[in-house]
């Protein structure tokens, strides 16, 4: 009996045991791709093999809750049972037979008590089944809502009226008629002038059916018991030392299956229904106690229910080219399997990781990202959040390798090439024969032609920049970062050409008769302004300097 609740036990490397570890861990080493340790298990020579099993015990309690609640609906007529009881603390709720379960449930129900109606008049209208109306407040009428209480409408019309006379030198006068606006009230045709109509929910009657009685006047009250069935389910597990620094198993602990070692049911329990293990009894005890107090008078328990499960987890630790590992076996995840606490696999997984760390931000960022994928394949259970973190990182620096292509691109088109497209614009552009008064000197505008397309066309191509740098570039599949920085480059070329073609075909149209007229009118606004201001300013100066002087006047006038 005892030998089902150990806790350790060292087991003999027997040549059973050596097969099974390395068949199970030549089973892990297959499951990661990309790694020198296939079949490494064949290299290994087995140091330790304990067993240390995994116990959970756990209790469920189903509850019973009763409590007696006041209760009224309307009564319609006919007989009622006859009362016998008059307080609440008459009913005694333990002694009907209401809903029960022999199975673990969550339910609600609701009894009326016999014995416990009696009829009274609605206190809510008094016997009279009506209340006064909720919406009108009783008055039977409400507001109008198309003249808003006023029982007139305004309105407005047009009329052709004598608004003026014509005065002539020699003092004639001729009248002038014109329209104008006439504002008049009429009699509003909703309310017939009263400003309020009939209530739309008493119909004009004040009152309404009483909602409590429905407008049968009278009610009829009792108790009820109102019943909850609800479970509670507490649980613990106990985990050798060893086998808790295997983070995998740990924290999928839930999801293991072992085998059942004690199951009882029973309808209350007590203390000491298990005394097989000392620790486990202990924990069973606490929570036999702890479920124990909701029982009273309103709640019983009819039924509880505990398990003790054991998940047979083997410890095992070994040695491959000359250092020590350790790890686990169980079935209680499925089929037989070996998880590691440290591996050859999950120190490559970390040395990669580290070495992709360091080279995140320079010119090995493209060697990161294929590390970081490497590591992925190696499937290592519990470092995929860090390879996330990683890999966001790396994708924020690609993306702004990108960008800088984008930006010097952008920077050697307004460097390089804007004195060329100015120097075209000035001396050649093409337009079509409607449109050559923009190349005529005489044209006011005319100089500032290749200002405004230089400023129109950087204003597109910085626009288009940064539509560019907000997308994600990351994905892209580069051999090193300055492929991101060239791709950049060529991309922002391409759209910068698309840009410049457009702009050439609208220039050809006659497009810079609008741009550079409106930036020629803008500019002899900005103009209008500064000289105002200059003159504002020139006003306020000699204002100030004769203020000046009067004040020096009076100053030596009177002292």
């Amino acid at each position: 009996m005892e030998d089902k609740y150990i806790r350790r036990q060292v087991l003999p490397i027997d040549d059973a045991a050596r097969k099974k570890v390395k068949d199970l861990v030549n089973a892990y080493s297959a499951q990661g791709e990309g790694h020198p340790y296939a079949n490494y298990g064949d290299q290994i020579t087995l140091q330790k093999y304990e067993l240390c099993p995994i116990y959970t015990v756990n209790l469920r309690t189903q509850y019973d809750s009763r409590n007696v609640s006041n209760k009224q609906f309307p009564y319609k007529g006919g007989s009622i049972y006859n009362r016998r009881f008059f307080r609440t603390s008459d009913v005694k709720v333990w002694d009907y037979d209401l809903l029960s379960t022999n199975e673990f449930k969550q339910e609600s129900e609701s009894y009326e008590v016999p014995g416990s109606h009696h009829v009274e008049t609605c206190g809510r209208c008094g016997g009279s089944g009506k209340v006064p109306c909720p919406t009108c407040g009783g008055s039977g009428t409400r507001q109008c809502g198309v003249c808003h209480g006023n029982g007139q409408i305004q309105r407005t019309r047009q009329e052709y009226r004598h608004t003026a006379d014509k005065v002539y030198s020699d003092g004639h006068r001729e009248p002038v008629y014109s329209y104008v606006n006439v504002t008049y009230y009429e009699t509003c045709g909703n309310c017939g002038g009263d400003g309020r109509v009939n209530c739309s929910t008493c119909g004009g009657s004040t009152k309404v059916t009483c909602p409590v009685c429905e407008g049968y006047g009278k009610n009829v009250h009792c108790y009820a018991i109102d019943q909850k069935l609800y479970n509670v389910y507490a649980e613990e597990y106990f985990i050798d030392d060893k086998v808790a620094a295997v983070r995998e198993i740990v924290e999928q602990k839930e999801k293991c299956r072992g085998r059942n070692l004690f199951h009882i049911r029973q309808n209350s329990m007590s203390q000491g229904v298990f005394s097989e293990d000392t620790q486990i009894s202990g924990t069973l005890n606490a929570f036999i106690d702890k479920h124990a107090l909701p029982v009273g008078g309103g709640c019983h328990i009819l039924f509880q229910e505990t398990d003790v499960d054991r998940i047979d987890v083997w410890w095992v630790q070994y040695t491959y080219q000359g250092k020590t590992y350790n790890g686990c076996i169980t079935s209680g995840l499925g089929k037989e399997r070996f998880f590691p606490e440290t591996s050859p696999i999950t120190e490559l997984a970390e040395k990669w990781m580290k070495e992709a760390n360091k080279k995140i931000g320079g010119v090995g960022t493209v060697k990161a990202r294929k590390l970081l994928e490497k590591v992925d394949n190696l499937k290592v259970y519990g470092i995929q959040g860090n390879v996330y973190g990683l890999k966001s990182k790396v994708g924020r620096h690609l993306n702004v390798m990108y960008n800088l292509g984008n930006d010097l691109m952008f920077w050697l088109i307004a460097l390089l090439g804007t004195p060329f497209i100015y120097n075209f614009y000035d001396t050649l552009n093409p337009v079509m024969r409607y449109a050559h008064f923009i190349n005529d000197p005489a044209w006011r505008p005319y100089g500032w032609v290749p200002v405004v397309q230089c400023i129109i066309i950087l204003g597109l191509l910085l626009f288009a920049k940064f539509m560019v740098n907000e997308g994600d570039h990351s994905k892209e599949r580069h051999a090193t970062v300055f492929g991101f920085v060239v791709k950049g480059m060529g991309m922002y070329l391409l759209i910068a050409v698309g840009i410049i073609a457009v702009l050439l075909g609208l220039n050809y149209l006659g497009l810079p008769a609008i741009t550079a007229g409106i930036f020629w009118l803008a500019w002899q606004v900005v103009k209008i302004i500064l000289i105002i201001i200059f003159y504002a300013i020139m006003l306020a100066y000699v204002l100030i300097k004769w203020l000046w002087k009067l004040f020096l006047k009076l100053w030596h006038w009177i002292f």
